[in-house]
Parts: structure tokens; sequence; C-alpha cells
């Protein structure tokens, strides 16, 4: 997505202010003033930093171009309409973040999830990520990558540092404005990015028109992933593949015994916790209700694709979750499926408690434990049309 910046510019002279100034009177880092300058897409926060400054709106500051999307607008099924834009992402559906109810398909977003999801890691890029990402770039090549549900970036970010031209798609902005503060974060343009809030049950792409899909961690949490799968399908052009990461052990039989013994400790706090939660909840008359989808995923695949392909990338990078960093940022974040149902005021109450008793109970080691693991070997399945 093309985007100018010539309105600051312009505005900057008006008031009499210029770049250092306004650096400093807006806060922000000579980093994301350099990338103004080159037009290149800088965090929502940033841009709002410099408006209060400037006294103006964001209309006043930025504006983009819906006919000069990097080749893009062949691609989308966007047309000659106007396309909001919110946070540099086009918003290419209306569909809410979550439907849970109702007799057509159901879904789980992670809008009102979202700074709680990977709690302080949020901005992390791990081995596993990078080494599929190069895996995604490599099979793309001058082609265009599709992550469909690309939620924080994990894959987007990386293979956007490979210079991969890409359709980042997700239902959740919040998700994708994250995405764009870990690539600022990390020292990655988005130029070749293109950002769509869209909803994978109906892909705002043409037939035929990318050269690999990834969809991780999406299909288990839509009830009708079918659906989602021909339209992977449809968008794919002849040749394109559907790129999934299984699930793979770790090695966490190479680690310590003093590892193991932390690690159990570990898993009977988050598993006392969360019982704690649920038998307060349960009190109150609100049960668990785990929005998750069963789905033979490879049985489906084979019936639409052609040829499947595996591969194996090792991996064996040791690894250390605290507690306080990861787990408990979701749980208090209401990040797992089962508190979809749960009204905000009262999980917060809840878990506020609980979380305090169990504070008390452990003291020093609550805030210092953690999980030790051992990334396994990145597992990858590639269905082929």
């Amino acid at each position: 997505m093309s985007r100018s910046y010539k309105k600051l510019w312009k505005l900057m002279i008006d008031k009499e202010i210029n770049k250092t100034q306004l650096t400093k009177q807006a806060k922000i880092s000579t980093n994301s003033m350099a990338k103004l300058g080159r037009n290149e897409s800088v965090p929502l926060e940033t841009l709002e930093k410099i408006c209060t400054v400037l006294n103006c709106t964001l209309d006043d500051i930025v504006e983009f171009s819906e006919d000069e999307k990097e080749g893009m607008n062949d691609i989308l099924k966007i047309g000659k309409i106007t396309v909001r834009v919110i946070d540099n992402i086009l918003q290419l559906t209306d569909a809410p973040d979550i439907v849970t109810s109702g007799d057509g398909d159901k879904y789980i977003g992670y809008e009102y999830i979202g700074e709680a999801y990977s709690g302080s890691r949020k901005y992390a890029v791990d081995e596993g990520d990078t080494l599929f990402a190069d895996y995604i770039s490599e099979e793309t090549g001058n082609g265009v990558f599709l992550d469909l549900g690309c939620g924080d970036g994990c894959i987007t970010v990386p293979c956007a540092k490979n210079g991969t031209r890409i359709i980042a798609g997700d239902i959740s902005n919040a998700m994708m404005k994250i995405l764009q503060e870990r690539a600022e974060q990390n020292g990655v343009s988005l130029k070749n990015v293109t950002l769509c809030r869209m909803n994978a049950l109906d892909i705002p792409i043409k037939d035929k028109s990318v050269d690999c899909v990834i969809a991780n961690s999406v299909l288990h949490l839509i009830s009708n992933p079918q659906r989602v799968l021909n339209e992977i399908f449809r968008v794919l052009k002849p040749g394109g593949r559907f790129v999934c990461r299984e699930d793979a052990p770790g090695k966490e039989s190479q680690l310590g015994k003093e590892y193991v013994k932390e690690n159990q400790e570990y898993l009977q706090i988050i598993n006392g916790i969360y019982g704690a939660y649920w038998s307060e909840l349960n009190a109150r008359g609100i049960y668990a209700k785990k929005y998750s989808w069963r789905f033979d995923r490879d049985s489906a695949c084979r019936g639409i694709f052609g040829a499947v392909e595996t591969r194996v990338i090792e991996c064996g990078t040791p690894y250390f979750n605290r507690l306080v960093d990861i787990w408990l940022p979701r749980f208090a974040g209401r990040g797992f499926s089962d508190q979809v149902d749960v009204p905000p005021e009262v999980h917060k109450e809840v878990c506020d408690k609980v979380v305090t008793d169990f504070r008390a109970r452990y003291g020093e080691l609550f805030d210092t434990i953690g999980y030790h693991g051992v990334e396994g070997d990145i597992v990858i399945t590639s269905y082929v049309k």
C-alpha cells in the first residue's frame, strides 16, 4: 500500500517547525522520522503524537494511494470503490470480530485480546518462526504470499525482512497494529506488505492470484474450515502451495533434571490458577465453553489439492518462558477460547482475586518461575494446487 506524508511536510512549513523540533516535541524516535521521510509505515501511535503537537488530524498529515499498492490492486477485490484505511490497514470486511451464536458460520477473532496475546514477547522473532518464514519466502520467490490470519506478525515480519511481497490478512485490527509495532521494533520495513482486515470465510482476493498461503492457528477457530480451504484453493495459482506447519513435540528430553522439576512446578501453578478461576466462576453460574472445532485438515486438503510434499527443518534452540511474561498476561486478557463468554468485569474480579492468592502462596517464586523447553524440529506439509 502506497502512502505519502507530503501533507505533513507542508504543514510543518506552515507552522514553522522542523524535523528535529517535531521529533523532540512529539517524543518520537529518529528512526520513525526517517521512515516518514521514506513514506514508510509507522505505528498509529507515532502519527497520533505528531497530530497532538501540530493540532491536526491524521487526514492532515498522511494520504493513501489506492491505485498504487505495489501491484496488489490487480489481486485484491477492490475495484474502484473507496476503501477505508485504519492504522495503515485496508478495511475489506465489515464482519464482526467474533461470531459464536446464530445459525451461520462461527469463528473466534482476537481483537479484544490484542496486547495480551503474546505478553511481553509480542515483539520477539523466534528462531522457529524465522526458519519457517525463510521456507515461505523461498517457495514464494518473486510471487505473492498470503498470510491468512496473520495475527501479530510472527511470520509476516520475518518474511518481510526477506523482501517477500505479502498480503497479510486478519479479522483483528488490534493484532495487525501489533504486527506493525513488531516490525518497527525489529527494524523491518513493511513496504512490500499490504495489511488487510479480511474474513477467511470470504477472502477478498481474485481467483488464481497468489503463490503461497499459510493459515497458522486459524482453521480450528472456525466452525466451517472446509469453506476456508476452498477459498485458499480458489485464490492460489496453479502450482501454488498451501503450507502448513505441523505441531511437533519439543526436545525437552534434552533438559537437565533441575529444569524438569521447575517445569513440573510451573504446570502445577498454572493448572492451580485455572482450576481456582473456574471454580469461582462456576459458583456464579458461569461455565467454560471452549470454541475450538475439530477438523481433519490433511484428509480435507488431500481431497482438493494435487501433490503433497513434506519437509523437516532441524531446530533445537533452548528457551525459557516466565509465567508472568506469557501465560499470565494471556490469561488475564481473556486470551483462551473458553474465556470468550466470561463477562469482562466478572473476569477481572475473579482473575485479580485468584492471582493475588497464588502470588501470596508462592512468594518470589511466582515472579521467577517459568517453563524450560527446547524447540522441536519444524515439520512442514505443503499441499500443491
